[in-house]
């Protein structure tokens, strides 16, 4: 823990702990909250923040989500919701990668007899298939290669989860992010992202929205000066975006040292605008509404 104390990290641990407990205990009355406004009929293009980085999307009345995850999957105390019964207008679901904050498997087991339509990058196929999802159900994207569900248009392309170690080795997993279009708006979900360098990105001209995932150094969240402040803010302003949703926000699985809160979001929102002073920033978090 570089520039950090015990002391620091313990009173960090203990207010992850506190959180999480109150996050368990509120977590019913918010998914309710979340589920009913989703499920109403509306033609407002809306998104709501299941977790961290997780999305249920209504655009023209029409249900879906990316990388649908729910608070007891990572919070074993949490209360469990019935998601069957909740996410049953869910049209289709879009996956990016593995890790444990975006792939709920108790979710898609508990959704797999739905007639959902699933979007699911083939280095992730077996793995939802053993947790079971139909094959019928399933779409394998190619990068590039663009789909339309529902009126819906979605470009997936090769994420940038990967960072080079001090060691020059690559460090990460296989990801797809994601263009999305729908109402002449655009959406662009670049996923977690290490590898800050927007250039290695297809060049997708100016976007209505960036959903930007905070991650700002392995092991730094504990720092004054986190290492890879500057590279985050001049990724997102890279990719032209009019609008940004700040998202990745107290993911409650991890540790005090790599964990991103309100203060990293003050921070961060204060030097993106000296990159870009005219695009709003919109911070998102658990049980967040956006109007899009």
């Amino acid at each position: 823990m570089q520039n950090t104390t015990m002391d620091q990290y313990s009173e960090k641990q203990a207010q992850i702990k506190r959180r999480r407990a109150e996050a368990s205990a509120h977590y019913p009355a918010l998914w309710s909250k979340m589920i009913m406004e989703w499920n109403r009929p509306d033609p407002e293009d809306r998104v709501w923040l299941t977790y961290s980085a997780n999305y249920l999307f209504r655009t023209s009345n029409v249900r879906w989500a990316i990388d649908p995850v729910t608070l007891n999957w990572r919070i074993k105390d949490a209360p469990p919701v019935n998601t069957p019964q909740d996410l049953g207008n869910l049209s289709f679901v879009l996956l990016t990668h593995r890790h444990e904050d975006h792939l709920d498997l108790d979710l898609l087991s508990a959704l797999g007899h739905l007639p959902i339509t699933w979007v699911v990058p083939d280095f992730m196929l077996s793995m939802v298939i053993k947790a079971g999802l139909r094959r019928e159900n399933i779409i394998v994207p190619s990068a590039l290669q663009p789909i339309e569900l529902h009126g819906i248009r979605i470009l997936p392309f090769n994420g940038l989860h990967w960072e080079t170690t001090p060691a020059e080795t690559r460090k990460g997993v296989p990801a797809l992010g994601y263009l999305i279009e729908f109402n002449d708006k655009r959406c662009l979900f670049p996923g977690d992202t290490r590898t800050y360098d927007a250039l290695q990105l297809p060049d997708f001209e100016p976007v209505d929205y960036l959903f930007a995932h905070l991650w700002l150094g392995r092991g730094c969240a504990l720092m004054d000066k986190p290492s890879l402040s500057e590279a985050f803010c001049r990724f997102c302003y890279d990719l032209k975006p009019r609008r940004i949703i700040l998202a990745h926000l107290h993911e409650l699985g991890r540790d005090a040292d790599d964990l991103w809160d309100e203060t990293h979001v003050q921070k961060t929102c204060s030097q993106l605008q000296s990159f870009a002073s005219k695009v709003p920033i919109v911070p998102a978090q658990m049980g967040d509404s956006i109007l899009l």
